[in-house]
């Protein structure tokens, strides 16, 4: 309400109510870009290094994090190890997506992105910057997903917008992801290997590397014909692979659109260190309802905030 409210006394000083609509309707993404450019250009300019030194004591989006760098990349390359040896490619993203990434594809509040000139915005997820460079590589056949499942990890430095609670949480951490890239060959055999792959990644890491126990939810969401059949199916075939861990089922109905069928968690120590699930995103971008995709993520951050590290940093 407020930022609407901001907007609506923006347009009235204008003094053209439609100007946001004329200019997104009448000029083109180029044309925008260069405008937005110069309207930087020109803010910049009338800046003092004063003011830039006033500025960074009240954004909060460019503090560091108290964090150690050191403790910070020592996990990113533990991680990405084991992803590697675990059969996930890794992948060296850019901090920058492409403007709507994040909202057009996983429908998430654009205001929750950082936007930026160009046509870019800030990495919110790697998880969506894999899914695009998924679907590029499977349009240009560069990527073959059909007989064999598809499987990369990332690590990055993310920024989002919305406000934390939690002193020692800032705009930005690190996120470790995995992605699993599959057609669908019926019986639901895509979903069983691609969320096997990942939880056996994740029972390898937290368990017998940091000691850990994991207990693992996992969450009815829409998106398939027979839901509840999926869901149990799935759980069926996890409870057998895994008969030692703790999987729970919630069957509780919700409007979360964002995964598809399934959303798991890993819970570890009564900590929510995981989440993820499957999404449609591979199929929006290439048109084709075969495609299947799984994805998860952790914040390193958070591990190291809440101590789940202490047994080898």
């Amino acid at each position: 309400m407020k930022q609407q409210s901001i907007i609506t006394n923006v347009l009235e000083k204008a003094g053209n109510k439609n100007l946001i609509n004329e200019l997104t309707t009448r000029l083109s993404q180029s044309e925008i870009n260069t405008l937005l450019l110069a309207l930087s250009k020109e803010i910049a300019n009338k800046n003092t290094p004063n003011d830039i030194l006033n500025k960074y004591e009240s954004n909060r989006f460019v503090k560091p994090s108290e964090l150690s760098p050191i403790k910070v990349k020592q996990v990113e390359i533990l991680m990405l190890e084991m992803a590697e040896a675990s059969g996930f490619s890794s992948v060296l993203l850019s901090p920058a997506s492409l403007l709507g990434s994040c909202s057009v594809i996983a429908k998430v509040d654009q205001n929750n992105v950082i936007s930026a000139t160009r046509g870019l915005e800030l990495i919110a997820d790697s998880t969506n910057m894999l899914a695009i460079y998924l679907a590029d590589k499977i349009k240009n056949k560069t990527i073959d997903n059909t007989k064999n499942l598809v499987h990369l990890s990332a690590t990055c430095r993310v920024t989002r917008g919305q406000m934390f609670k939690v002193d020692a949480f800032v705009p930005h951490f690190s996120l470790f992801t995995l992605v699993s890239s599959g057609k669908d060959t019926g019986s639901y055999g895509f979903e069983k290997a691609a969320i096997t792959s990942q939880i056996q990644y994740y029972t390898n890491y937290f368990e017998e590397i940091l000691g850990h126990k994991i207990k693992v939810t996992m969450n009815l969401r829409n998106g398939y014909t027979d839901k509840i059949g999926f869901i149990d199916r799935v759980h069926c075939y996890l409870r057998e692979t895994y008969p030692d861990t703790e999987i729970t089922l919630n069957k509780e109905e919700t409007d979360n659109s964002y995964y598809q069928g399934i959303n798991f968690k890993i819970i570890v120590e009564g900590i929510e260190l995981v989440d993820g699930g499957f999404v449609d995103w591979t199929q929006k971008l290439l048109g084709n309802k075969k495609e299947r995709l799984l994805i998860s993520g952790t914040g390193i951050d958070l591990q190291l905030i809440t101590g789940m590290l202490n047994k080898i940093i």
